[in-house]
């Protein structure tokens, strides 16, 4: 078999495997898990307008009539992880809710899209969504990488790799917004660069097709995750910006998604920060380790108070905080391994620094800082309240991928070994999270022991264990870092590449 279809095959097995991971995800938790899935949930079944058994109008403009499994199954379990999933709700009784996206604070493309799966089998609709979801992740990653240059993909993959796990994992196969607002702020920046520069006009389009259409995806989820995708139309700017006709005219593309990201944001309720207080129905206590004190005052010592504690909300991705309503604790081995692959990557691409780079990656860590700063200083609160970080995980990955862009190979420059340290540790945290989620559900945290499918409140109605749906999802997520490992460092090609070898696009920049 030549070498070229061979990669064709590991890359298609390796997609199918990240495809099974996610999926693992997406039968971990039950309907309403997922943070403020009581609003998210009845947004979707509200998305389409009336239909009978689905979402019906209420009293007044701010109330819909949904299933009760609909408005209900998070107050079964949420914010108490003692207990289990188990919840006595029905499909076709209908209950009159106000925690919904009926006055627009939220834009509405996330929740259209996903009304159209919404049935009234509430179980098996929130499923295909999750799906779905999972799906859209892997194909446009997939899609990405397969249109990038070498040398272009590596931000892309390692930043997904050390920055997913376990939040990341948790939200993509859900029907929380933020799922579209990660899958652009892993690709948008990305697809838009490769467009900018790319060697061929199929390509170019194809790129091109893919940064607006991801680009709409996420300003379409959520208003923060509208000024991100402007934020990355920017960075692709600023690092391919050239004095030439033709670079202005590939520049319409990234300016065109910095006006459709302003024009989302501002036509949104979160443009005022409004959709705080209507999605929130209470502080975001961060519920894995020590939540902050509710705060006491106001002015600079707020300001400095919150700027001591802001990294602990950037690392909340990576387990710091609880899983669902930050009542999923994880395990310390899980943060402690993600916040170390995810520093020593940082600091690695740190190593090929560039002005244009650096400029990127300023801007970003500001607004990283300002934009928290800022919520939590109008609210009068401290970090572990009020601002979640899920809001800050778009712009994280932005950052984690420019700080490793510029390299001239795909595995930046890591040798086999220290690519095969940094993935057995994601495959691990991967797995012990999962183990994690499931157990909270399956019987709540005051249970232990081994094995999952012992005293079991909650599962789902289908012919697949909790351990099958552990162990295999685990193996397919170890599998899958497997296979992306044989994909980045190919036979008999030197393992390592010093900080030098740099992208031609860089030499002289």
């Amino acid at each position: 078999m030549p070498q070229r279809t061979k990669r064709i095959v590991l890359a298609v097995l390796t997609a199918a495997l990240a495809f099974a991971g996610l999926g693992a995800w997406a039968l971990a938790s039950p309907v309403g898990a997922a943070p403020d899935d009581d609003y998210h949930l009845a947004s979707i079944w509200c998305s389409l307008g009336d239909r009978a058994g689905l979402c019906e109008p209420g009293e007044n403009e701010s109330e819909r009539l949904v299933s009760e499994r609909v408005a209900h199954s998070s107050g079964c379990f949420a914010q108490n992880p003692e207990q289990s999933a188990q919840c006595p709700l029905e499909d076709d009784r209908m209950v009159t809710t106000t925690r919904g996206n009926f006055a627009g604070a939220y834009p509405p493309v996330f929740y259209s899209v996903m009304g159209v799966f919404a049935g009234e089998d509430v179980a098996a609709s929130t499923m295909l969504m999750r799906l779905v979801n999972s799906a859209l992740f892997v194909a446009g990653l997939a899609a990405v990488v397969a249109l990038l240059r070498p040398g272009q993909r590596g931000p892309v993959l390692w930043a997904a790799v050390v920055t997913l796990v376990p939040l990341g994992v948790f939200l993509i196969p859900s029907v929380n917004p933020s799922s579209w607002a990660l899958l652009a702020g892993l690709l948008v920046w990305a697809s838009c660069y490769g467009y900018l520069t790319a060697q061929s006009r199929g390509r170019r389009i194809a790129l091109g097709v893919l940064a607006t259409a991801m680009g709409i995806m996420g300003a379409g989820s959520r208003g923060d995750s509208a000024v991100y995708v402007s934020f990355a139309g920017l960075v692709a700017m600023v690092l391919t910006f050239e004095r030439s006709r033709k670079w202005l005219k590939l520049a319409i593309l990234p300016l065109a998604l910095i006006v459709i990201g302003a024009a989302f944001f501002l036509t949104s309720g979160q443009s005022t920060g409004a959709a705080v207080a209507t999605v929130t129905q209470a502080p975001a206590v961060g519920g894995a380790a020590n939540a902050a004190a509710p705060a006491a005052g106001g002015g600079l010592g707020l300001i400095f108070s919150n700027l001591l504690e802001l990294p602990w909300l950037w690392t909340g991705g990576t387990g710091t905080w609880g899983l669902g309503w930050f009542d999923t604790p994880l395990i310390k081995t899980v943060w402690v391994l993600m916040i170390g692959m995810l520093v020593a990557l940082i600091l690695w691409g740190l190593r090929l620094s560039t002005v244009r780079k650096s400029i990127v990656l300023s801007i970003a860590l500001a607004a990283l800082v300002v934009i928290p700063l800022y919520v939590l200083h109008g609210e009068g609160a401290k970090v572990g309240d009020w601002v979640q970080p899920r809001y800050l995980m778009p712009l994280l990955l932005i950052f984690v991928g420019v700080s490793l862009f510029g390299f001239a190979k795909d595995h930046v420059g890591l040798s086999r070994t220290q690519a095969a340290v940094v993935f057995a540790s994601v495959a691990l945290a991967n797995s012990l999270a999962l183990r994690n989620n499931l157990r909270r559900y399956i019987t709540g945290t005051d249970e232990g022991g081994f094995n999952l499918n012992a005293n079991i409140e909650w599962w789902w109605n289908i012919p697949v264990s909790p351990m099958l749906v552990w162990l295999g999802g685990s193996g397919a997520f170890a599998l899958m870092l497997v296979g992306l490992w044989l994909w980045l460092y190919p036979a008999g090609e030197r393992p390592g590449a010093s900080v030098e070898e740099r992208s031609p696009e860089l030499i002289g920049r």
